[in-house]
């Protein structure tokens, strides 16, 4: 059982990135999935750290990060995805995902900025049309809320 453990988490550190951003999106057929159970699974140590002080700073309320960044949403029922692109080398890769909801015409596009860790591919930022960089503005936010 144990080398079955480790083989697993060694084939995950060495999958590609479009392997990486294929299986984060598959979780969402899971009813109850949320990015972060483990967060450490699928963000990179800079946006994970962000991500905690928001947290932090906003004393059990809600901070700057009111939804799930990876779909761009607060719901993801009935929550369809397509990865359109991922481009990249040497450690780094963007992703470009279509998130669309059944029943809707409500679509998103979204582009992943993926690192690679010695765990394996992680969600260094995220942007849309609307936001250029979600590590940037949470980063503004965290300052903000720590002057005050």
């Amino acid at each position: 059982m144990i080398l079955f453990v480790l083989a697993a988490a060694g084939s995950l550190a060495s999958e590609s990135p479009r392997a990486f951003v294929e299986r984060l999106y598959a979780n969402y057929a899971h009813e109850d999935y949320s990015p972060f159970v483990h967060p450490e699974r699928v963000f990179a140590p800079g946006l994970l750290a962000a991500i905690n002080e928001d947290s932090r700073l906003a004393n059990g309320e809600v901070g700057y990060l009111d939804g799930d960044p990876i779909c761009s949403c607060q719901d993801t029922g009935g929550m369809r995805s397509s990865v359109a692109s991922v481009t990249g080398s040497r450690g780094q890769a963007t992703a470009r995902v279509t998130v669309s909801w059944e029943g809707t015409t409500d679509r998103r596009d979204i582009r992943l900025k993926l690192i690679r860790t010695p765990a394996g591919w992680r969600v260094a930022d995220v942007s849309s049309p609307d936001d250029a960089s979600l590590l940037h503005d949470l980063q503004e936010a965290n300052r903000k809320a720590r002057k005050h």
